[in-house]
């Protein structure tokens, strides 16, 4: 099988050290006014910011080493490595930018943390044409909008469990990896490639 892996929030630990980047950020260099909603899932919604301060917090954090502070997802190495031993071609898929620093950034991260894969997409902001074209069998996302966009090239989908998603009903949602691990082997052994 083909999987497609987002990377943020599926594989790695982001969100909440963004979160706290954005506070210090939102201290340090817009007006400090703190959270507007912290249940919300964009950073527009979150501060009481503008698109220009969400474009200067962007550029401080991808020439930073936040990204090479993160942690992975509990599991996500181990059964990846599985999936990935095991002959499924693994394909991570993310919308982080698509220039060299950022690609060599991600692929230090990876190797550092362990992970075993085939093939790095950055700029995905379109997950639903990439799977599409590299003909993606199971997309791992939690992201419900990729997600859905995915799912409707007729691609099976799986929902990884998040706190920003969890009243969603529509689509197969995982919180571990180890289960995420069991269904794949199960929706293999059925046949169920798409």
């Amino acid at each position: 099988m083909r999987i497609g892996i987002d990377i943020d929030d599926t594989i790695a630990k982001t969100n909440k050290k963004l979160i706290e980047e954005a506070l210090r950020y939102d201290k340090e260099h817009v007006r400090g006014r703190g959270l507007k909603n912290k249940n919300a899932y964009s950073f527009m919604e979150m501060f009481y910011w503008t698109v220009l301060d969400l474009d200067g917090f962007m550029k401080e954090v991808r020439s930073g080493k936040f990204f090479s502070s993160l942690e992975p997802v509990e599991g996500a190495v181990l059964n990846i490595n599985k999936l990935y031993q095991e002959g499924h071609q693994i394909i991570f898929i993310t919308r982080r930018q698509k220039d060299l620093k950022t690609m060599l950034k991600t692929k230090k991260w990876l190797k550092n943390m362990g992970f075993r894969y085939h093939k790095l997409i950055l700029g995905g902001e379109h997950k639903d044409e990439i799977c599409s074209n590299y003909q993606i069998d199971i997309f791992i996302d939690n992201d419900v909008k990729n997600v859905i966009e995915v799912s409707s090239e007729g691609i099976l989908c799986v929902l990884k469990g998040t706190e920003f998603n969890r009243d969603e009903k529509d689509f197969r949602r995982i919180e571990s990896w180890d289960d995420i691990y069991d269904y794949i082997k199960e929706v293999n052994s059925n046949g169920q490639n798409s």
